[in-house]
């Protein structure tokens, strides 16, 4: 009898048993089945990262630390470093963050204005602004000025190639293209006598004979040029004169000519970049406060400035008036900014006093972003916050198509454990609501260090 009993009772524990094993086995594999599906399919936050557009394309310079601005000193480098234009792919998501990278020599030593992208994506115009360093060469004032346009076709994103490759006379400096995408225009410095070079654009990318111009009324070149998105207009900033001045653009056959349109208007102290918004009634520009009577030539004396400007594209009895309409504070040294599609907000991207060497007091372990609303009707601006970040000479900002994201390209980062030719472009969001805010994501793509320029292809 207590052999039955004691059989029957081992069996039924061997049966608990089971029982347990099975239903943790099964609980285990819904975790699991559950956890690969909200981690590959999105199901938790679907909208975290739909950054809209088909590719980001994104110029990096290797030849040089961003210190050298101060001490001249080029930096360390790596054999497996290059100036490259990288196309990052988008239209996967998260699942393919991985740029296609073409060599294409590019220097950071210009206003973030040498990369020309046509409207329909098929292709790219990279101005050369400084030859690679020679070898052995130490210091940036080695670098020699750079003759070439760099024409290339992105109709296959998988596979760009360089098409052709043109020279000016002196250094090649800021390009922009027409909105019809017929005519690509590069400014030029050290040269007197030729401010811009327009170039005819073939069918197949390639550019034809350029008529070269001053433009009127300058004394030098500007550094700056913009197509207006509206109209035969040409924007351009002229940093040592304070200026911002417009021109009318007129092409007969393969010919062009120019002709001032309006009084130049001083927009502040040194402007760098401006850009025209989208339905072409304004023309914007950042002003860094260089020059200010300290001891470099590149630290500012406070925040940079962002002044709009209405323009004027009908003469009133015989005579064009050009209006500053509002101006706002941003943050310091603020070399670029962007205007979303719909017009309607700014983001400042400010390099603060992050490309200082090392051991400099004044260094800031830092850029920040600046958020403004903008009224797309009086031009003025609201500025709603400023959003510091780590990184180093970040001076390349897009916002995606929607409008809704941000990517920025950080030159340099601060961290040691990072690879010497390695940078990261960064991605934020762009919160809505009664005090609308940025916020940075946790995606950072690695792309070759010197990054700063950063374009959309929609």
């Amino acid at each position: 009898m207590k052999r039955k009993v004691w059989a029957i009772a081992c069996a039924v524990l061997f049966a608990i048993l089971l029982f347990a094993k099975t239903g943790i086995a099964q609980e285990r594999s819904n975790t699991e089945r559950t956890t690969t599906v909200s981690t590959f399919s999105g199901q938790i936050f679907p909208s975290y990262f739909q950054f809209k557009g088909r590719y980001l394309a994104v110029l990096s310079d290797a030849d040089m630390v961003a210190s050298a601005y101060i001490d001249n000193n080029l930096g360390a480098r790596s054999p497996q470093m290059r100036d490259e234009l990288s196309l990052i792919p988008l239209t996967n998501g998260l699942r393919e963050l991985n740029p296609i990278r073409l060599p294409v020599s590019n220097a950071v030593t210009a206003w973030p204005s040498n990369l020309a992208i046509s409207q329909d994506g098929r292709f790219a115009y990279v101005t050369e602004v400084d030859r690679p360093p020679p070898s052995g060469a130490t210091q940036r004032t080695q670098l020699q000025p750079g003759q070439n346009i760099n024409a290339i076709d992105l109709s296959n994103p998988t596979s760009p190639r360089i098409v052709q490759t043109v020279q000016v006379r002196g250094r090649t400096q800021a390009a922009t293209l027409s909105p019809d995408g017929k005519l690509l225009a590069v400014s030029v410095s050290r040269n007197e006598n030729e401010h811009i070079y327009f170039y005819p654009i073939q069918g197949n990318g390639q550019l034809g004979q350029p008529s070269v111009l001053k433009f009127p009324g300058a004394a030098e070149a500007p550094l700056h040029i913009e197509f207006s998105p509206r109209g035969n207009f040409l924007a351009a900033t002229f940093a040592m004169q304070n200026e911002a001045r417009f021109a009318r653009y007129q092409v007969t056959g393969n010919s062009v000519k120019l002709e001032a349109w309006g009084e130049p208007l001083i927009t502040g102290k040194f402007p760098s970049v401006g850009h025209w918004t989208p339905d072409g009634r304004h023309f914007i520009v950042t002003n860094l406060y260089w020059f200010g009577g300290t001891a470099d030539l590149y630290v500012g004396v406070g925040n940079s400035t962002l002044t709009v400007i209405a323009f004027n594209d009908t003469p009133q009895a015989g005579k064009v008036t050009h209006t500053i309409v509002s101006t706002a504070p941003v943050g310091a040294s603020a070399e670029e900014f962007a205007i979303s599609p719909d017009g309607r907000r700014i983001v400042s991207l400010n390099m603060e006093n992050s490309f200082l060497p090392p051991k400099d007091p004044r260094l800031t372990y830092y850029c920040s972003l600046t958020l403004l609303d903008f009224d797309r009707q009086t031009g003025i601006l609201t500025p709603r916050g400023t959003y510091p970040f780590e990184a180093i000479l970040a001076e390349g900002i897009t916002f995606d198509a929607s409008g809704q994201f941000l990517a920025v390209a950080n030159f340099a980062q601060f961290n040691p454990q990072r690879p010497i030719e390695q940078t990261t472009i960064d991605f934020w969001r762009v919160v809505d609501g009664v005090e609308p805010k940025l916020v940075q994501l946790d995606i950072k793509v690695p792309v070759m260090r010197g990054a700063h320029i950063v374009k959309l292809i929609p």
